[in-house]
């Protein structure tokens, strides 16, 4: 392969052993025979080193292709991105545990809960602007840093206002994980990068079992302090190995006219991943060219990717509010029927007593037992004085009761059923893992979107068998993870590298608005059949919103900016000429 490169317009200059030093004496284009009139089957790629002079940043990421650094940075982003899923089902298992030790009250839950999506809604922008604008590594080792810093002093916490107070950090935090997903997209070449960017949702179902593990071993033994310590753990080993590991954005850099770091990091790539190649410059020739400003050129009127970021919008808001809502609705629904079968056990042995005293005469002469008239203490009652002694010694017997409250209350959980629900999670980015080069990212999502609106309308009916019931929640937590997936994957696909992590953020907040509307959704404010007629509905907007996007599977990143300058040109009314295209790509 590397003999015929050297066949190709661009000049490659070979540093060779002692068995091919004959090859620095070519011309810079040898003919194939030239090539063949030496012993090319003793050159060894570990002794040649391919320079390529003039080449782009696409081009360099392209010929480096996946390797050693892109697991590295596979397995950091995703560290991190854990912490979104942990956040969820770290809350549900910490409040139920508070029940018992503080008393937590329902409002008070749903505080904590809420003060989370709130950091979250207003640290998105935070994190996209500063990876746009300062970088991607900075940001990225900051929000990691916080949400480290913060979870481990949740463990501090002695009252709910600063439990609030505190989660509420750790969501803002938690809002910078897509600027990882960025890192990782733009080190990905064409070809595969699909199918290797779904590598990281499965660090979301871990983020689950591993908190669910530690619930399970430690929260009922040692206490949910050192159960919240532990659930910080992995975003502390990626905030520390990204220190050492972690590079900036190649593209960014090219981007921001620092030519000469991305040189090096790509360089530094190559040699990684055991390439030969070697850069001695990246060029970025359509810089001069118009740059995209901003969230607001995301949503101005003027803007050339107002229709792409009001489509994406639109299937955020529908992934959060159905993933999050289905998650949140199946718990209500499996209780009430177990709810609606121990009050059928009930009724039955009513039933049974009932029977019993007819048939048996010393059961049902109970109410006469002889003994009550003959009670004598009773006139008494009215005179005795210690009684006046209760205010006084009311606190110390409320405390009391607390203590007898908490020693005897115990939060379970039902570990079987959630590692259910979350191999059905696995088996759907199995799917879109399978697909989504195939099929498209607008294919995807619009299928899952609408298998997930369909498996809603199912659940939105009370009377269903319980094994039915199992199989179709398992399916929609299937369908909206595969669903998501291609919703993730999809969107930075779709921006520039100027307002890449800008636009991700933005579509990010959305999918929190709709995760904090979907709590109130399965509230007791709305029944079953509403909550799941109305998500029903969502879903299956947020697939027709998808289908309405352009299709990023196997485009390069930075020919995306073609389609959004052509899309844009269209909105504004211009036309773009044959010359002007193959001028340059806006980046």
């Amino acid at each position: 392969n590397l003999l015929e490169e050297c066949l190709s317009p661009s000049i490659f200059h070979f540093k060779s052993s002692e068995d091919c030093k004959e090859v620095d004496k070519m011309s810079p284009n040898p003919s194939q025979e030239d090539l063949t009139a030496y012993e090319v089957r003793s050159w060894s790629t570990n002794e040649l080193e391919v320079h390529s002079e003039s080449v782009t940043i696409e081009e360099a990421i392209e010929t480096v292709g996946i390797g050693r650094t892109q697991w590295i940075l596979l397995v950091l982003c995703g560290l991190t991105f854990m912490s979104d899923a942990a956040e969820v089902t770290f809350l549900s298992f910490v409040t139920e545990q508070l029940k018992c030790d503080w008393g937590l009250t329902s409002s008070q839950e749903t505080s904590i809960a809420q003060a989370v999506f709130v950091g979250m809604i207003l640290g998105a922008p935070v994190w996209g602007w500063m990876a746009d604008k300062v970088g991607r590594r900075m940001s990225f080792l900051l929000s990691s840093v916080v949400i480290t810093g913060f979870g481990f002093g949740t463990c501090l916490c002695q009252n709910v206002p600063q439990l609030i107070g505190v989660r509420g950090v750790v969501g803002f935090g938690v809002a910078g994980l897509p600027v990882g997903f960025d890192i990782l997209a733009e080190a990905l070449p064409t070809e595969g990068r699909g199918k290797f960017l779904l590598y990281i949702e499965y660090f979301w179902t871990l983020g689950s079992l591993f908190v669910n593990a530690c619930a399970w071993i430690f929260l009922e033994s040692y206490g949910w302090q050192i159960f919240t310590a532990l659930a910080a753990v992995p975003t502390l080993l990626s905030s520390v190995a990204g220190l050492f590991l972690l590079p900036e954005s190649p593209r960014w850099l090219i981007e921001e006219g620092r030519d000469k770091e991305a040189l090096t990091i790509v360089n530094q790539w190559a040699t990684r991943n055991g390439s030969p190649h070697r850069f001695t410059s990246l060029i970025e020739p359509h810089r001069e060219h118009h740059k995209v400003g901003g969230v607001k050129e995301l949503c101005s009127s003027r803007g050339r990717l107002r229709r792409t970021t009001i489509l994406m919008l639109m299937v955020w808001f529908g992934f959060g509010l159905s993933y999050y809502g289905i998650v949140s609705l199946l718990p209500r629904i499996f209780q009430a029927e177990a709810s609606a079968t121990e009050t059928t056990t009930q009724m039955v042995v009513a039933s049974t007593t009932a029977a019993a005293l007819v048939e048996e005469p010393s059961l049902a002469a109970w109410p006469t037992i002889a003994p009550l008239p003959t009670m004598a203490p009773l006139p008494a009652f009215p005179t005795v004085a210690p009684l006046m002694a209760l205010p006084t010694d009311a606190p110390a017997m409320a405390t009391a009761r607390r203590l007898e409250h908490a020693a005897s209350c115990k939060a379970s959980f039902d570990f079987k059923d959630i590692s259910i629900a979350s191999a059905s999670e696995i088996l759907g980015v199995l799917f879109a893992v399978a697909i989504i080069d195939r099929w498209g990212r607008c294919k995807t999502q619009g299928f899952f979107y609408a298998l997930g609106a369909i498996t809603a309308f199912i659940l939105s009916f009370r009377s269903i068998d319980f094994t039915v019931l199992t199989v179709v929640s398992s399916v929609a937590r299937l369908s909206q993870m595969a669903a998501s997936c291609a919703t993730w994957v999809h969107t930075p696909e779709l921006f520039p590298t100027a307002v890449r992590a800008e636009a991700h953020a933005l579509m990010n907040v959305m999918s929190k608005v709709g995760a904090f509307l979907s709590q109130y959704l399965v509230s007791d404010s709305f029944s079953q059949i509403a909550c799941g007629l109305m998500m029903a509905a969502i879903s299956l907007s947020a697939g027709i919103s998808a289908m309405m996007l352009q299709e990023t599977a196997g485009v390069d990143l930075a020919d995306m900016s073609d389609v959004s300058s052509e899309e844009g040109d269209s909105d504004l009314g211009g036309d773009s000429s044959d010359e002007e295209r193959e001028s340059g790509r806006v980046e």
